[in-house]
């Protein structure tokens, strides 16, 4: 099933509240996912995500973009900023645990969990958020990742 371009949002709104939108958005995906969620709004954690079975929590922080408030010539693409700080460092399981990138027009969430970081900035075609099966197959790779990562970890 395909999904069409929606521009949602009126351009005369803030990088704030565009902001904010993708984590109403990214809370709304983990919710349908049947986890449990809070909006957290510190510097690196945006979200707290719980499962109401197993009590597993997981620290989401939320990048959201809208390919209409790109330049000329982007407009088809979405950008994430995924470095931390001034220095841009990348992130690490020590900042959060999974990132999610929300492209706000197509009101699609693609998930990446942080160990899979590995670049300041992330491009994507919004085609790419047209895929349906991205949002919950991106998920639940990234909660089986983290918690391979945390077993590691005890188990060290």
């Amino acid at each position: 099933m395909s999904r069409q371009l929606q521009f949602i949002a009126d351009m005369s709104i803030s990088q704030t509240a565009s902001g904010l939108a993708g984590e109403y958005l990214a809370a709304a995906s983990i919710l349908a996912r049947g986890w449990r969620v809070s909006l957290a709004q510190q510097d690196a954690v945006d979200l707290i995500c719980w499962h109401p079975e197993t009590s597993e929590m997981f620290r989401v922080q939320v990048k959201a973009c809208q390919a209409s408030r790109q330049g000329a010539g982007h407009k088809h693409k979405v950008f994430f900023q995924t470095g931390l700080g001034g220095a841009k460092r990348l992130p690490t399981p020590q900042d959060y645990d999974i990132m999610a990138c929300v492209s706000s027009e197509q009101r699609s969430v693609w998930y990446l969990p942080v160990t899979d970081v590995n670049t300041k900035k992330l491009v994507k075609h919004v085609s790419f958020f047209e895929n349906a099966h991205n949002e919950p197959d991106s998920w639940q790779r990234s909660i089986e990742i983290m918690r391979e990562y945390r077993n590691a970890r005890r188990n060290r």
